[in-house]
């Protein structure tokens, strides 16, 4: 046996082992102690820390994680008003209740706080300015949140809502600015994924970017480096989130599976990254469902897309061979359409029974919804980046450099409104767990395995 499988198996062997001691209730839960600010969950107090994460902000809250260091330590969510403002960086003197985070509607917000390291919060508190200094570190973190926030006041200020909300979460990651209406419109269609910072979703954007440089005639290797500069970049004007950071790695590896096919080297590479990952934190494959939608939407496009390419392969020959000669444009246009569907019925079928487990709905009008409305993100992007640079230039002219991008988001806006409509759009299934969701695996890796021996075989470069 290689090395490099047996590094794969071992990997696996992690992976596998996180996984399963996950099912046990107080996994990877910390012993707390009296030097634990969890430790004083249900008492009054008053403590002195620095906000250490950007201000989680919606319309009518403001969320701060507090970092506290000293005889007693850890962090703690504060739920407060918008105002007055506190963000990254600010240190703050907090008097309240610490409270266990609670269930809510079913939902268990302590484990999801947990993989952030946080088991206390404290709603609405007398909160009053302290002084402290930050190391180098924070302050070119702080500044580039200064960057992020500057270009969503540039988007604010051009754009009206809800518009504005939608333009801040795709590009900026941003998803509390978008309306819980609309949100469940965008659940409801299957197009959540536009704006949830995700492995897939970076995939699907690289996609879009790049048939829409080759569309335009540049060649491969100058579209891959543009490409590998969004996956730099993107990170960067989201402030270095983790989940963005994730999701560009995740998303990077997925793309290069799509458009080279080094497929083995490129599963133990992703294999290897979500090791690291759960190293740092073995919460994410439990608590996270971001990290779960993405590890496994990359499989499936690493597994599965190929076979969805080897149709489309075979339908254009037949559409050429029909019609004789097809023009490029329109080849292009037909060829970027079938790799969109292909993309997102992919990321439905391995995504499923998380979704199901996770959010109890099924879109059935999903592939035509991502077919009406993927298209844009090229565009959508484009103009959005833009009209920054001109509306920082000229902020006079802004709202006329942000026309182009309303106008594109009012689209995605109409188009899934029209198509949440029907009754049939969407099915919830309650009854759905993880005991069905490992036999419908186990059935999704046979069928895999069948069609890669039997079937479409010739036809894959893999």
């Amino acid at each position: 046996m290689s090395k490099s499988k047996i590094f794969l198996i071992i990997n696996l062997i992690f992976i596998g082992a996180i996984f399963l001691i996950g099912f046990f209730p107080d996994a990877y839960q910390p012993k707390i102690s009296d030097k634990d600010i969890a430790y004083y969950n249900g008492h009054i107090l008053t403590f002195s820390g620095r906000v250490c994460e950007e201000a989680d902000v919606d319309y009518k809250s403001r969320r701060l994680t507090v970092c506290v260091e000293g005889k007693i330590s850890g962090n703690f969510l504060v739920t407060t008003d918008l105002y007055p403002t506190y963000d990254y960086g600010d240190f703050v003197t907090i008097k309240g209740e610490l409270k266990s985070p609670p269930e809510i509607d079913g939902f268990d917000y302590g484990n999801y706080l947990a993989r952030y390291d946080i088991y206390s919060v404290i709603y609405y508190p007398k909160i009053e300015s302290a002084k402290g200094s930050s190391n180098f570190g924070q302050k070119i973190f702080r500044l580039l949140l200064d960057g992020k926030q500057f270009l969503a006041a540039k988007i604010n200020s051009n754009l009206p809502e809800p518009e504005a909300g939608l333009a801040n979460a795709i590009l900026l990651g941003y998803r509390r600015t978008v309306f819980r209406e609309d949100l469940n419109t965008f659940s409801r269609v299957g197009l959540s994924h536009m704006i949830a910072i995700s492995g897939s979703h970076i995939t699907i954007m690289s996609a879009m970017i790049i048939n829409f440089l080759l569309a335009l005639g540049l060649r491969r290797q100058r579209a891959n480096k543009i490409i590998f500069g969004f996956l730099i970049l993107y990170p960067l004007i989201t402030g270095l989130s983790a989940s963005a950071v994730r999701s560009a790695i995740m998303g990077g590896l997925a793309f290069l599976a799509v458009y080279h096919h080094r497929n083995s080297s490129l599963i133990r590479a992703l294999v290897f990254s979500a090791s690291v990952m759960l190293v740092s934190n073995p919460l994410l494959l439990r608590n996270d469902i971001g990290f779960q939608l993405s590890f496994a939407a990359i499989l499936g496009i690493i597994y599965i897309y190929p076979f969805g390419e080897a149709l489309r392969n075979k339908l254009m020959a037949k559409i050429k061979i029909k019609k004789r000669k097809l023009k490029k444009g329109t080849e292009k246009i037909i060829a970027t359409l079938i790799d969109t569907v292909n993309l997102t019925l992919v990321s439905q079928i391995v995504i499923l029974p998380i979704a199901l487990v996770n959010f109890k709905q099924l879109s059935l009008i999903a592939p035509l919804a991502n077919v009406l409305v993927l298209w844009t993100f090229p565009f959508l992007l484009a103009a959005l980046i833009i009209a920054l640079f001109l509306s920082s230039i000229m902020p006079f002219l802004g709202v006329l450099w942000f026309l182009p991008s309303y106008l594109l988001l009012k689209y995605i806006f109409v188009i899934s409104n029209l198509l949440a409509k029907p009754s049939w759009a969407a099915v919830t299934i309650n009854n759905f767990n993880w005991y069905l969701g490992a036999g419908y695996y186990g059935v999704l890796i046979m069928t895999i395995i069948y069609l890669r021996r039997r079937v479409l075989i010739d036809d894959l470069d893999i």
